[in-house]
């Protein structure tokens, strides 16, 4: 997989934990006791970042 399609993909990744996240937050943004993440959402996306940096990284290294 080259380092392009790996940053497209974990960009989708990250972008569907953001969007899982505001679903997650947005029922919850009028009570008093605050926001409650079940598990998965924040996972997700941070995954996806992680993913997008591994592919950035792999994208400045010349190999030799």
């Amino acid at each position: 997989m080259s380092a392009h399609l790996e940053a497209q993909l974990s960009s989708l990744i990250a972008g569907g934990g953001i969007v899982w996240i505001a679903i997650v937050a947005a029922p919850q943004l009028g009570s008093a006791s605050g926001i409650v993440f079940p598990t998965g959402p924040l996972e997700v996306s941070g995954v996806g970042i992680l993913i997008w940096l591994h592919a950035k990284w792999r994208g400045s290294v010349r190999r030799i």
